[in-house]
């Protein structure tokens, strides 16, 4: 299990938490800087939606300044999901433990070094295809 211990977790969710808060209001200005009438008027309603209903909304729409934000958003949820199930610091694919050190540096962070290194060159090659 993680080498995490309980205030650890609660400083990682914190973190996690703000992160959320802060690009989701960075979805909302884009939205409201949006020339697009309909996009004002769905910034009202943006802070009603779950995180995964954001992201299913922001799927609709086309601002490519979302992207970013968007992949974000995701990580930082995942990030979240895994504390709730207690698997927060552990290799989302080998399950070992990660260092605490990159947890620091990136409280998103979902893979271990070596599974990191695999991912992004199976990432890379699918785009050469």
């Amino acid at each position: 299990m993680s080498q995490l211990n309980e205030k650890q977790l609660v400083q990682f969710k914190g973190q996690l938490d703000d992160q959320q808060a802060q690009v989701r209001l960075t979805i909302n200005t884009i939205f409201d800087a949006s020339s697009h009438i309909s996009h004002h008027l769905a910034v009202k309603n943006l802070a009603r939606l779950s995180t995964d209903e954001l992201i299913e909304f922001t799927l609709k729409v086309d601002i490519p300044e979302l992207t970013k934000n968007i992949e974000i958003l995701k990580k930082i949820d995942a990030s979240l999901v895994s504390i709730e199930l207690g698997m927060y610091g552990l290799c989302s694919d080998c399950e070992s433990e990660i260092i605490q050190a990159l947890l620091e540096r990136d409280p998103t962070t979902q893979r271990c070094p070596d599974c990191e290194a695999k991912y992004q060159k199976q990432r890379y090659n699918n785009y050469r295809l």
